[in-house]
């Protein structure tokens, strides 16, 4: 079994996640809510989806795909363009596709309010930067 040493930036993003969830429990409603305020059109997407569970899943992978990066401090560029094209199908573009780990980073953001650090906001930006840089890969 492989141990996992955390660095700063795999703790930042990590602790983040932990308040969001310690604060909402499952964040999947609030993330979604956001999702929608914001991209009212996506809501359609999710319309036979009427017990959540791919929602779920596609949360499941993007925290996963998060917390994987937070662990090795790079992206699986592979798994990411490889999602990122089955979205396509869907008419989910590039830009909308990242907006949904920005959704994530904000959820996060408005759970932790004052706690939020200057490492948890270096942390993700970089992650954020490094999601949009693979738009293009």
């Amino acid at each position: 079994m492989e141990t996992v040493k955390l660095t700063p930036m795999s703790s930042a993003i990590a602790t983040s996640l932990e308040f969001l969830v310690r604060e909402l429990g499952d964040p999947q409603t609030r993330i979604y809510e956001r999702l929608y305020r914001q991209h009212p059109e996506v809501q359609s997407l999710f319309v036979l989806d009427a017990d959540g569970g791919v929602r779920g899943s596609m949360l499941q992978t993007t925290l996963e795909t998060i917390l994987d990066y937070a662990s090795k401090g790079r992206l699986d560029l592979v798994s990411l363009g490889a999602w990122r094209s089955h979205h396509l199908a869907y008419e989910v573009d590039a830009e909308l596709f990242t907006r949904f780990f920005v959704i994530i980073r904000d959820c996060a953001k408005d759970s932790l309010g004052s706690d939020w650090s200057t490492e948890m906001e270096t942390a993700w930006q970089d992650l954020l930067v490094q999601v949009r840089a693979s738009e293009a890969a």
